[in-house]
């Protein structure tokens, strides 16, 4: 089977997605929202588990798993433009916050 390497953007998004989902699940867990929090939880193992494979930049993983964490990168670019609008930033400005 075919390995691919995981590039610098794709393993620092998928940290990335992992401290964001965290944060959630604290949110989730002190607002007494469990609906919210099972769906944080399921989000995370599935992070964790891409993260065991993708353990560094250059680690070697399947197609199916790289294009997974290729989604988490550009979602997780989305939620940090999205932010950057919210908090003020012009379009250029936001553009900053996607790696």
């Amino acid at each position: 089977m075919k390995k691919y390497r995981v590039n610098e953007s794709e393993h620092f998004n998928l940290m990335s997605m992992h401290d964001h989902l965290k944060c959630m699940e604290i949110n989730a867990r002190e607002n007494n929202d469990w609906e919210a929090l099972e769906k944080v939880e399921e989000r995370l193992v599935e992070v964790d588990n891409l993260l065991e494979s993708a353990y560094c930049i250059g680690a070697l993983v399947t197609w199916e798993q790289l294009k997974r964490i290729r989604e988490i990168r550009d979602e997780r670019n989305t939620i940090r433009y999205n932010i950057a609008i919210q908090n003020g930033a012009n379009n250029r400005e936001a553009g900053y916050s996607i790696m």
